[in-house]
């Protein structure tokens, strides 16, 4: 078949497996706001665009009018974002998959765009590229965060949002490589990308 003409990479399924990083900060964020949530559900939050995960989970966990839950998302949103930066920027190190640089570096000397989308904010995902030595090489054309799009995953804003950025066209030919089953739906809601590729893939963590 025809080469792709943008590839799309999960940030934390593809590149940085950091998401118990991204757990322990979410449900700090949650017992200081008195709302203490398991393991299990702080994983399966951390899979999710923090906002709107946030935002359905606090609904199912409360009586609270809609007015009330708002500005207590908010906060909860604020502070957990305050505690995954500084973790990243202290961090000694930030995990990735083996083969992630050689395989951005490859794509980066191809006639071929890449972009990174994440259930995390822009900033937040580009912090984590950052402090991974994957920005400022020439390999990444474009962050897509799930605060930057009307439709995020498992809707098809971020996927179609990155093309846009990419400079490519609609009904781009886009290799997706997801991280979560909310991520790999993404480009099959797409209406744009109509001739779109998908590619889902767990890459093995050392």
């Amino acid at each position: 078949g025809l080469a792709p003409e943008v590839v799309v990479i999960d940030l934390m399924g593809g590149l940085c497996p950091e998401r118990d990083r991204v757990r322990s900060c979410l449900s700090m964020a949650l017992s200081v706001a008195d709302l203490p949530a398991g393991d299990l559900e702080a994983a399966r939050l951390a899979l999710l665009p923090t906002r709107s995960g946030l935002r359905e989970w606090v609904a199912s966990q409360t009586r609270l009018a809609p007015e009330v839950i708002r500005p207590l998302v908010a906060a909860v949103h604020e502070d957990f974002r305050e505690r995954l930066l500084a973790s990243v920027k202290s961090a000694q190190r930030i995990q990735t998959f083996p083969g992630a640089a050689t395989l951005l570096a490859e794509l980066g000397a191809r006639d071929v765009r890449l972009a990174i989308d994440s259930e995390l904010d822009g900033d937040l995902a580009a912090a984590f590229l950052e402090r991974a030595g994957f920005s400022g090489r020439g390999w990444i054309d474009a962050v897509v965060g799930a605060d930057e799009v009307s439709t995020p995953r498992p809707g098809p804003g971020q996927v179609e949002e990155a093309v846009r950025r990419c400079g490519c066209r609609h009904g781009a030919r886009v290799v997706k490589v997801a991280g979560s089953p909310a991520d790999a739906q993404a480009d099959r809601k797409s209406t744009r990308l109509n001739s779109s590729h998908e590619w889902i893939s767990r890459m093995p963590s050392s």
